[in-house]
């Protein structure tokens, strides 16, 4: 895509500024997004942004992905979020059959919200395919979704199958009306997300449904079939991060130009305190958009080459993303404390940045936990997880 083609996506995202931003309260009560900001993805074509050209989407790369989510997110990182993981239900329909795919992605209300977690599953082997029982945790976007992805460990009979590569995995999409909403999503930040459990009993899934997860996809010219998933799904949603912290910059730039902190004279852009936290918390979001640019760009440019992801590539793009999610934080820390008491009430922009980045930072593939994976994977030593 040309960068002036970029730009008119941008320009649609600021567009529907007004709307995201207007609509944000509305989100967080409700528990999912509001029919507005719905409606406005959809007319701007957004949620289609990795969905390929010929069928009719607007054929994205990773890395450009990731400019439109930081603008969004940097409206509000609840809409952010679930435009990303909705998004993202094309890089998940890629991995099922041709005829599959066509199906989910031909439709343009064709979205999938999904897991990749397989502990709360079993699926069970029956001819032509798999009967899918269990839960699916944590569905962001379930409320806007016409597909549910769900993962579990593969049964045969009472035994779980294994392989030389371990126990089998098996990922499944399959209509968002086979399953229940648990209505599980209770939560202080990213409330808007709506990422409720979902649970299913005996759902036949054909084969031509279904993929494997943690087998890595090589061959065709598809890109994407080159880059294992967990590489393609981290830096859409380090946007998020990154585009809050841009958020919570240009919140407290406005407010610093009108508020008198107690027991002053002047207004908060004038004291020392204020200037340096600002400072500092532009240089961090600065960084962390830095290096979540280079980490999605190595990665593409890795899977346009055709070359391998060994444990080392995984963990240098791992670091990456989890590096910008901390410096995100950091930033939004800063400036939360130089907020004073508009920083803590409730249902404000700068409140709202606070609580969001903070729940993002326990997401598996953005949580600091992975920094001990990726240190082990340095040290020569074996990863001892199966996402790194």
């Amino acid at each position: 895509m040309s960068a002036g083609t970029l730009e008119k996506l941008i320009d649609k995202v600021d567009a529907i500024a007004d709307v995201i931003r207007d609509a944000a309260p509305e989100s967080e009560h409700l528990g999912y997004l509001a029919p507005d900001v719905v409606a406005a993805l959809h007319e701007a074509d957004l949620f289609r942004m990795l969905v390929p050209e010929t069928l009719g989407g607007l054929g994205l790369t990773i890395p450009e992905s990731i400019a439109i989510l930081e603008r969004v997110a940097a409206l509000d990182s609840s809409t952010g979020w679930t435009l990303a993981i909705l998004a993202d239900g094309a890089i998940f329909a890629r991995r099922v059959s041709p005829e599959a795919f066509t199906t989910i992605c031909g439709d343009p209300r064709g979205l999938v919200a999904g897991t990749l977690n397989p502990v709360t599953a079993r699926a069970r082997v029956v001819d032509g395919g798999f009967l899918f029982s269990g839960r699916a945790t944590y569905l962001s976007g379930s409320a806007h979704a016409r597909w549910i992805l769900a993962a579990a460990i593969v049964f045969d009979g009472d035994e779980p199958v294994i392989t030389d590569d371990g126990i089998q995995i098996r990922s499944a999409i399959f209509p968002v009306e086979r399953a229940r909403d648990l209505g599980t999503w209770n939560v202080t930040g990213m409330r808007a997300t709506g990422s409720n459990d979902y649970e299913f009993d005996d759902v036949e899934v054909a084969a031509d449904w279904t993929f494997e997860p943690m087998r890595p996809q090589t061959g065709g010219t598809d890109i994407f079939s080159w880059i294992p998933l967990w590489a393609q799904l981290g830096p859409a949603l380090t946007a998020c991060a990154v585009g809050a912290a841009r958020n919570m910059i240009e919140r407290f730039t406005e407010l610093a130009t009108v508020k008198v902190p107690t027991g002053n004279f002047s207004v908060l852009a004038e004291r020392a305190p204020a200037q340096i936290a600002l400072g500092e918390a532009q240089g961090l979001y600065q960084a962390a958009r830095a290096v979540l640019m280079e980490t999605a760009h190595s990665s593409w440019d890795r899977g346009v080459a055709h070359e391998p992801f060994d444990n080392a590539a995984l963990a240098r793009s791992r670091l990456g993303l989890v590096t910008a999610v901390q410096l995100s934080a950091r930033a939004i820390d800063l400036l939360h404390d130089a907020s004073g008491m508009n920083a803590v009430a409730r249902d404000t922009v700068l409140d709202r940045c606070w609580r969001d980045v903070h729940t993002m930072t326990q997401h598996v593939v953005l949580s600091p936990a992975r920094f001990e994976i990726a240190g082990r994977v340095l040290l020569g030593l074996d990863p001892g997880a199966p996402i790194i």
